[in-house]
């Protein structure tokens, strides 16, 4: 066995292209064709099906490269490790999320699972979903944390990638109220045509709950007469314009609850008309290391509680 044939067989396993592998792996199309070979001879087995313009795994050469990222994952790790200081070992999971996220659900889910663990640095990224996804899909992160909406994910809703629900929440259409005590919100969901037009807090487009949102709002109103007077990338930037009377909004019940049960918010709209969302933890089958594996095990039991 020869570690280059590892890697040889991972980068053909990206690129479904001999040539292309060879390239970036800067070996010449001849010698990169001998290596998988030798591969393959080491196995004992086929694990390529060979075509003209594309080169796929068999069954067998799936199990090799689940293998292979593997091993190539611990020995790069082992090697790190051994070339850095003691103090300089710090284990790190890094998880991308979304700002609400980040510190609604976040804080008590790593509670949890750190809960009888070695101790391990965490590093938060908050970002918007589409970048949290192209850093999950880049390897970038070990997990990617967000509200759930089936037709939204498409690129980690595969075999690719294993998710769990860790807690859910809706979006409840709120206003403040019409007047101070009063249960009647200034602004009411526009359910007719002949409703009058309302002042309408928006999530920015690259948000999860924007468009959640927006896959639901024809069902939810008359989308036209909703005039977006403020626009923003975070939840809490909207639930403060929303205490502060500029307008109907969409909120998480978990943001706003307090609100609800205080009065300084109000529905504006039935609650039978809530969206409900999972919040679910994603992560990568293939690049994920020991210490995401150990933690992932550990969010497992979680979602099983």
């Amino acid at each position: 066995m020869d570690i280059k044939w590892l890697e040889d067989f991972v980068a053909l396993s990206k690129s479904r292209n001999l040539l292309r592998a060879a390239q970036a792996r800067n070996v010449t199309h001849p010698a990169f064709g001998r290596r998988i070979k030798a591969l393959e001879d080491w196995a004992g087995v086929p694990l390529v099906e060979r075509g003209h313009q594309v080169s796929t795994l068999n069954a067998a050469g799936r199990s090799m490269l689940a293998a292979a990222v593997e091993v190539l994952e611990i020995l790069r790790e082992t090697r790190e490790g051994l070339q850095k200081p003691e103090l300089q070992r710090a284990r790190r999971i890094v998880i991308a999320s979304g700002k609400t996220l980040a510190h609604s659900v976040l804080p008590g889910l790593m509670a949890s699972v750190e809960r009888g663990m070695e101790p391990f640095q965490l590093k938060v990224v908050t970002t918007t979903l589409n970048y949290g996804v192209d850093m999950l899909v880049d390897g970038e992160v070990d997990f990617l944390l967000c509200h759930a909406h089936e037709p939204l994910y498409a690129r980690i809703d595969n075999a690719g990638y294993r998710c769990r629900r860790v807690g859910a929440d809706r979006l409840v259409a709120v206003s403040a109220p019409l007047a101070a005590g009063s249960r009647h919100p200034r602004h009411a969901v526009p359910r007719l045509a002949s409703d009058p037009a309302v002042p309408f807090l928006a999530y920015a487009d690259s948000m999860s709950l924007g468009r959640i949102l927006g896959d639901r709002l024809r069902g939810l109103c008359v989308p036209a007469l909703l005039q977006t007077r403020y626009e923003s990338d975070l939840a809490d930037a909207l639930h403060a314009m929303a205490r502060q009377g500029f307008g109907l909004a969409w909120l998480p019940h978990t943001l706003v609850e307090a609100d609800l049960r205080a009065g300084t918010l109000v529905r504006a709209d039935s609650a039978r008309n809530d969206v409900h969302m999972e919040i679910r933890l994603y992560q990568s089958v293939d690049n994920a290391k020991p210490l995401a594996r150990q933690v992932w095990g550990r969010i497992e039991a979680y979602a099983a509680r």
